[in-house]
């Protein structure tokens, strides 16, 4: 199970960093043009969706409450309509960015309440997780009509969001041995 966990908090530290660096240049540099944000992100969607699938398929064969395939098959559409019409981007971008949020923190928070027994800092994934949850709203229902103030926002809630996410998973990899047999016992209850 450790492996798993090690592949799986690796893959998903790649993933925040690269969202990280995404976020920052769009909200950097707004101005560049919004086909090509729309291209990369695409790019970037797609992928991410294939290894959140990837991991649900991972988790599950070991118990672990992971959502991502909903998630990923919806990122993975997004992402193909992102790449197929990268000049509508600031309406795709908003509720693809927004729903994407949205059901990551989703995630998060099944997962503190599953292990709220037997990890000590389950209420800061908890946190963590309802904070992404109000960015995502923030993001879906965007209040901004211009699509420069759009990539903007984007770029700084995609920046949150990758910074929640790493620290949601060093705080997993720091408690593996805890959140293994939350896990467990959870499993023990299921039977």
């Amino acid at each position: 199970m450790k492996d798993i966990f090690k592949r799986t908090t690796t893959s998903i530290l790649i993933s925040s960093v690269v969202a990280f660096i995404l976020g920052l240049l769009m909200a950097v540099i707004p101005n560049i043009s919004l086909q090509a944000i729309g291209i990369v992100f695409g790019i970037y969607i797609i992928i991410h969706g294939v290894v959140l699938i990837g991991l649900d398929f991972a988790a599950h064969n070991i118990y672990i409450p992971f959502q991502g395939i909903m998630s990923g098959i919806l990122s993975i559409i997004v992402g193909i309509i992102m790449l197929a019409m990268p000049n509508v981007l600031a309406t795709i971008f908003t509720i693809a960015l927004g729903i994407w949020i949205i059901l990551s923190s989703i995630n998060v928070i099944s997962i503190s309440i599953s292990v709220r027994k037997g990890v000590p800092n389950w209420y800061l994934w908890l946190l963590l997780g309802i904070i992404d949850l109000i960015c995502g709203i923030i993001i879906l229902f965007n209040p901004f009509a211009s699509s420069i103030s759009i990539v903007v926002l984007g770029g700084i809630i995609m920046m949150i969001h990758s910074v929640i996410t790493f620290v949601d998973t060093i705080m997993i990899k720091n408690d593996v041995k805890e959140v293994t047999k939350a896990l467990e016992e959870k499993l023990k209850d299921i039977k």
